[in-house]
């Protein structure tokens, strides 16, 4: 009996623990999974730059709802984390496979990345790391681009861009990379997911891939925001136009004009000579293009085709907001322009590939290329301007170590044996010499770097008067003299009664290239926080910054808003194509070293009081702009040693943050890649020589006072009394046809 009761026994056992494991296995089976992450366009993204990030997800056995986490290091190696909205929880079910759309930026070219999925209880928060390699695949992503190459995205029917492609640089660092997505869905949400993208190409010939665009705004938005903040934007529809870029198309936001009909074009020429090809498009030179005509068109005609007496624009050179938008009104995908053996000139003149769009005369000095990026060099600067903080040279910190080794060895054995010739006392004499030693240095690097936190920061606050849209950018770089967190946001230098449409975005900025603190290094930063910070959801703060003692961390932040330019202005261009009429100050603060831009031609202004109106007839006669903008007095200080036409090569410019804040800004138009010998990839949005192309538009650039927008550490002031602020400001100036001066002036 007790037998059978001991068998019952061990069987009521086994089953109880059936049943345990059975369960627990059961819980296991409930947790979700992440199955893949999806970053970039098809796998391709810039290091440094806000990127699109798509977690898969697959429910397990019951229903969730919890947040989305990515976790990926900065440009000093410290882990950064982007959530989902906390309002907009993510919802799980049974079975079903979710994606969550979020932004990263990575700082690191062989970062791993690690997604989460919390719930609120935590019970069934998963996670998985995804290491980087050559290419993507199970548990691996793909490498970030260095931020010096240049990402192409094209959208639609391929253009075999391939063969235009082929003669680019092989350089790692200056590389030319082309993505060729194939639906919609692969858009950004999100302006910031463009921010890696240099050049965005839509092919229109199959109208089926954007016919999903009317059904979601939030992709068309996203894209022409970018495109006024700066992006460039090349368009080529011509059989499509009507349905496209006709009323309620998928594109009309994206014209350089009003879209009126479609005319058959059968002319070659124009379009062999804007190539510069002598080989014809077909053999027997006759075509047939269907080609849209706008109305009011915006920017400047290329490339122009008669119909009759109606002059048809081939390719428009057009801007949206800060942008650059090229229309191309041909399928250049299709035959016989797909065949024709000049498509890479025209394409290559059209797409505008290389890195010195216009050539002014100036100074005959080359840099050789050295792959760095121009705001490495900004950074460098502004890294050495810290009011009170003195950069020890590494000379010295070697010659200081090599002294210490030689005082406790040498020196320490000389001292207890020959002078004290007691051995024994090295027991005191060498701990005194380091805790000595330790002390000196602690007191020499304080009073070298100071006890207070210091702020340096350069501002480009841009107006278009044509539309009331200010577009601003701040980089900041500070030092704390001690480790801290910080919890960062930023406000924009707006009137108490301007909004801002939409956060301020704010980010860490990264230093390009393979340097020590580059973002390519291979080796990458090491840094002593593992736990690191948070973006808020929206991505207008950041929170917990760790800075390490002595230490410095550069960050951006970038707004927009609307609000009245005030100035008055009544300018038109003349028959020889320079610049008539005034340009009166109405705000209540002085314009300070003004320069008036337009095509080649640069007044230097000086400085416009409060009130005070410039006539242009009285004005100084103009020169080159890049001879004005690379002057001997055209920096923070004046510099003697220029060359025979008057400009200050380079080398000598390279330290003044005026000018190297002048050379960004024009980049193109001042050749910057021979100018420098740098590239401008990086933060190219900020360059605006393409206006200068335009026949409408005038930049007026001012020196803006110490106000440039303030950081927040908390609710309180981020820096001192002792910070320097180099604020820029530019103006986009309508201007008007000859004509119209001639009215101007009759009626005055």
């Amino acid at each position: 009996m007790i037998f059978v009761l001991r068998k019952i026994c061990n069987l009521h056992l086994a089953l109880v623990c059936v049943l345990l494991v059975g369960g627990e296995l059961h819980a296991q089976d409930e947790k979700p999974r992440i199955t893949d992450v999806e970053i970039g366009f098809d796998g391709a993204y810039k290091l440094g730059c806000w990127t699109p990030v798509q977690v898969i997800l697959e429910g397990g056995s019951i229903p969730l709802t919890g947040v989305v986490q990515v976790t990926v290091p900065d440009g000093d190696g410290v882990p950064t984390t982007v959530i989902s909205p906390f309002n907009r929880p993510v919802g799980i079910e049974p079975g079903r496979t979710t994606t969550v759309n979020l932004f990263i930026r990575v700082g690191q070219s062989a970062a791993p990345l690690e997604a989460k999925f919390i719930t609120a209880d935590r019970k069934n928060s998963v996670s998985r790391t995804f290491f980087a390699g050559p290419e993507s695949g199970d548990g691996v992503i793909a490498g970030g681009l260095p931020a010096t190459n240049r990402l192409i995205v094209a959208l639609g029917p391929a253009l075999g861009l391939g063969d235009l492609l082929a003669n680019e640089s092989v350089d790692e660092l200056s590389r030319t990379h082309l993505v060729q997505l194939q639906s919609t869905a692969e858009l950004p949400t999100e302006w910031q997911g463009y921010e890696g993208v240099e050049t965005l190409i839509l092919t229109t010939s199959q109208p089926e891939v954007y016919r999903p665009l009317i059904q979601n705004a939030a992709r068309v938005e996203a894209l022409r925001k970018w495109v006024e903040l700066g992006g460039k934007l090349v368009v080529f529809c011509g059989s499509q136009a009507e349905e496209l870029m006709g009323a309620n198309g998928a594109l009309t936001e994206l014209v350089p004009g009003k879209f009126t009909e479609i005319v058959d074009i059968q002319q070659s020429q124009p379009l062999e000579t804007f190539s510069g090809s002598e080989q014809a498009i077909t053999s027997d030179r006759r075509v047939n293009f269907q080609v849209p005509v706008f109305t009011g068109i915006r920017g400047r005609s290329e490339a122009v085709a008669r119909r009759g007496t109606l002059e048809v624009p081939l390719v428009i050179r057009s801007y949206l907001g800060f942008g650059e938008l090229t229309f191309v009104g041909l399928d250049f995908d299709k035959p016989p322009l797909r065949a024709w053996p000049g498509r890479v000139g025209f394409l290559q003149r059209a797409l505008e590939l290389g890195d010195s769009r216009t050539s002014q005369q100036g100074s005959n000095e080359t840099i050789v290329q050295t792959g760095e990026d121009i705001v490495t060099q900004v950074r460098n600067v502004l890294d050495q301007s810290f009011v009170g903080v003195t950069v020890v040279p590494f000379a010295l910190v070697a010659f200081l170590v090599v002294g210490y080794i030689l005082l406790i060895g040498p020196g320490d054995f000389y001292l207890v044996n020959k002078i004290l010739k007691r051995p024994e006392f090295t027991w005191i004499s060498f701990p005194l010499m380091v805790a000595g030693v330790s002390a000196g240095a602690y007191w020499y690097a304080n009073w070298q770097k100071g006890d207070q936190l210091r702020v340096n920061q350069v501002v480009f606050v841009d107006f278009d008067a044509t539309t009331n849209t200010v577009r601003g950018t701040a980089w900041t770089h500070f030092f704390t003299p001690q480790v801290a967190k910080f919890n960062l946001s930023f406000r924009p230098p707006l009137p108490d009664s301007t909004a801002v449409q939409g956060l301020p975005l704010v980010a860490w900025l990264g230093q390009p290239g393979y340097a020590l603190g580059g973002m390519q290094s291979s080796s990458g930063q090491t840094s002593l926080f593992d736990r690191g910070y948070e973006f808020s959801p929206a991505l207008d703060a950041m929170n917990d910054v760790p800075v390490q003692l002595w230490s410095t961390k550069t960050i951006i932040a970038r707004w927009v808003s609307k609000t009245p330019v005030p100035l008055g202005l009544s300018l038109s261009r003349t028959d020889d194509q320079l610049l008539a009429g005034s340009i009166a100050n109405q705000s209540d603060m002085a314009l300070a070293d003004c320069v008036l831009l337009y095509g080649q031609w640069a007044w230097d202004l000086g400085q416009m009081p409060a009130g005070t109106t410039v006539d242009l007839s009285t004005a100084k006669q103009p020169r080159m702009v890049k001879t004005l903008l690379t002057s001997a007095t055209a920096g923070d200080v004046t510099i003697t040693n220029t060359a025979a036409d008057g400009t200050v090569p380079f080398r000598l410019a390279q330290e003044d943050v005026t000018r190297l804040a002048k050379t960004m800004m024009f980049f193109h138009a001042l050749s910057g890649d021979r100018y420098t010998g740098m590239l401008d990839r990086y933060q190219s949005f900020l360059d605006m020589s393409h206006f200068l192309d335009q026949p409408d538009l005038a930049v007026l650039v001012t020196k803006g006072g110490d106000q440039g927008g303030q950081w927040l550490n908390g609710d309180k002031p981020l820096g001192g009394d002792e910070d320097r602020n180099w604020v820029y400001n530019r103006y986009l100036l309508p201007v008007g046809p000859a004509l119209e001066n001639e009215k101007l002036t009759s009626e005055q």
